[in-house]
Formats: C-alpha cells, sequence, structure tokens
C-alpha cells in the first residue's frame, strides 16, 4: 500500500517508519518521494526551505530528533540532557550532550565533538549567511570537552536548551568536509553543498539542483539493518493533484507530501485502493500576513509604512475597515 503524507513529516522519519521489519539493509528495494519542489541545495544552513530541510535530514543528523508524537529524542546523543541527569547545569546556563560510542559518518571516519564545535563555528560566522542562525543564539562558546562530550555554554539562562544541535534545522557537519568553506566562501563549496558527507541511513550519489535527487544507503551506518530502503529517489515538480495522483491512481510515486488537495477530491482517488491518505505530525505553520497600511505608490518612501501607535496614520484605505476584513475571512 502506498501512503499520501498530508502534513509536515521528516524523511527520516518516513523512511524509518515504512517498513515494521527490517532484517536486511537496503532488501526493501527503491522508495520514490514526490514533492512539489525539489531541493536547490543539501546544506540546510544555506536554505530556510522545509524541502532543503527534510532532503537533507535523511543524511545530516543532529544529537537530538523529535519523534512523530513529539518527543524529543536522543539521536546521535546518547541521552538527552536535563537537570536531573547532570546534562543542565542548575542555573541553566549550560548543557553537556555526549555523542553515542562508535559513530561515523558515511565516509568511515569517526564522528567527534570536534565536529559539533566546527558546526557552531560555521554557522554563527555572520558571512556564512547561515538562514538557520536563530538556533545559534544567546550562546557563549561551544567546546569539545574530550572526543565525544560537547558543552554549550549560554549567555543568559536557558530554561529550554534545545536548540542547537537538536532536529533538523541544526545538524552537525563533517568539519573535514567543510572546513574552508566558512564565511564568504560557504556558498561557493558547491560539492560540499550538494554531497555533504553525513552520518544518516543515506549518502547523495546524485544531486540534480530544482529536479531530482539519488540516494544510496549508507554502508556504514550504526544500525547494519537500516534502512530498509536501498535507493531513494527525491523527484520535485508538478502540482499537489498531480502529486495525488501519482500515488493513489498511477502508482508511479510511493509518498508524496503536503497535499492541499480538495478532500473530496483525495476520498475519491482513494477509492482505487492503491494508497492512503495519512495526517502527520509537524510543527510548520502555513499563514498568509496582510500588510494593513497603505501600498500607494505615490506615497513614495512612506509607502507601506507603519506611522503612529494605535492609530496608524498611513492606514490602508480598504483593509484598515473591519467590515471588509470580516467579509474577507467569511469568503
Amino acid at each position: 500500500m502506498k501512503y499520501i503524507i498530508s502534513t509536515l513529516l521528516t524523511l527520516a522519519i518516513a523512511v524509518g517508519i515504512a517498513s515494521p521489519v527490517q532484517a536486511k539493509r537496503g532488501s526493501d528495494g527503491q522508495l520514490n518521494l514526490l514533492y512539489w519542489q525539489a531541493p536547490s541545495t543539501m546544506n540546510p544552513n544555506l536554505s530556510g526551505g522545509t524541502k532543503e530541510l527534510e532532503a537533507s535530514s535523511v543524511v545530516l543528523e543532529p544529537l537530538g530528533r523529535y519523534d512523530e508524537n513529539g518527543n524529543l529524542l536522543p539521536w546521535l546523543a546518547e541521552v538527552i540532557p536535563t537537570v536531573a541527569n547532570g546534562g543542565i547545569s542548575k542555573d541553566l546556563t549550560t548543557i553537556t550532550w555526549k555523542i553515542k560510542k562508535g559513530i561515523k559518518w558515511s565516509d568511515g571516519s569517526a564522528l567527534t565533538a570536534d565536529d559539533a564545535v566546527f558546526t557552531y563555528e560555521y554557522c554563527s560566522n555572520p558571512d556564512t549567511g547561515c538562514t538557520q542562525s536563530n538556533y545559534w543564539n544567546d550562546i557563549k562558546s561551544v567546546k569539545a570537552v574530550n572526543s565525544r562530550t560537547v558543552k554549550i555554554e549560554f549567555t543568559v539562562p536557558k530554561p529550554f536548551p534545545y536548540a542547537p544541535f537538536v532536529g533538523y534545522n541544526a545538524p552537525i557537519l563533517q568539519k573535514a568536509q567543510f572546513d574552508g568553506c566558512q564565511g564568504a566562501k560557504a556558498q561557493e563549496c558547491t560539492e560540499q553543498n550538494f554531497h555533504p558527507i553525513g552520518t544518516g541511513p543515506f549518502k547523495v550519489v546524485d544531486f540534480k539542483p530544482n529536479d531530482v535527487i539519488v540516494f544510496e544507503a549508507n554502508p556504514n551506518y550504526r544500525d547494519t539493518s537500516k534502512p530498509a530502503f536501498g535507493k531513494l529517489v527525491f523527484k520535485g515538480g508538478g502540482d499537489a493533484v498531480s502529486a495525488a495522483r501519482a500515488v493513489l491512481e498511477t502508482g508511479e510515486m510511493d509518498y508524496a507530501w503536503n497535499l492541499q488537495v480538495e478532500p473530496e477530491i483525495l476520498i475519491k482517488m482513494e477509492q482505487g485502493g492503491r494508497g492512503k491518505v495519512v495526517s502527520a505530525f509537524g510543527t510548520s505553520v502555513e499563514r498568509l500576513m496582510v500588510n494593513f497600511t497603505n501600498p500607494d505608490p505615490s506615497l513614495g518612501d512612506m509607502r507601506s509604512e507603519y506611522i503612529g501607535g494605535n492609530n496608524n496614520r498611513n492606514a490602508h484605505p480598504y483593509l484598515s475597515d473591519y467590515n471588509v476584513r470580516r467579509a474577507l475571512s467569511l469568503a
């Protein structure tokens, strides 16, 4: 049976749950995933798009990651640090992570705390243009206590210190590969950005920007029975209805994502028996923002600028009217 994922779900989770029994790596053959758009890079630090974040999440991994129920789980780390287990200081200004033993990059070299320190230095450099820089706010230092221990010291107490190295927004980069790609050189490192070496279940073997990515199982992945799929093809393009049809009707693809399609259309497609629509946990919110200021070009530099306190003196001629806004919300 094939599935449509209708809300945000990371590829790493999708790949992990696709086959409940995984006796041998790659035994389930090829998995075909379809997105509306294809990634333009495999470096999540240089793009804020969900497509880049999710595609890279099967290659690059963080210390901690959220599961489909929103629970924070240790990923490359042995445990989630807490005040109770001593991983977080009582004054909430430090958090210490312990990396699991035996974690290897896809090239066979060992993951170390130095890679984590480098990742912080890479993304905290303002010239890098890291789109995920907000995950590294209020940090005084990131140090390697030893080869498997990373200590983060914050400039202020952090009641929730699980931003750095947590989730697909803040994975660890390999220092050996990205050294020399910091700052202004970050965008120039095409090979590194398109084919990052990772610790995840897959490695990139072919990357065509804005088109398709081909992954193969990582031979050095820590779980010898995973991934279940030997090959993963991540294709972009088309519209929501076409994506749904490719899974539910023609069977060309195994998964499609973020299907903003009328429910009655999806129900009819499901009746063919080829697939099923599934809603999954996600933290992303899509919304429209309305500018209540005046967009008249004759205003020059004051066009669409807010002036005044509670009473905007540069209000939009129509949208500032409550009745107009109410009518739009009811439309």
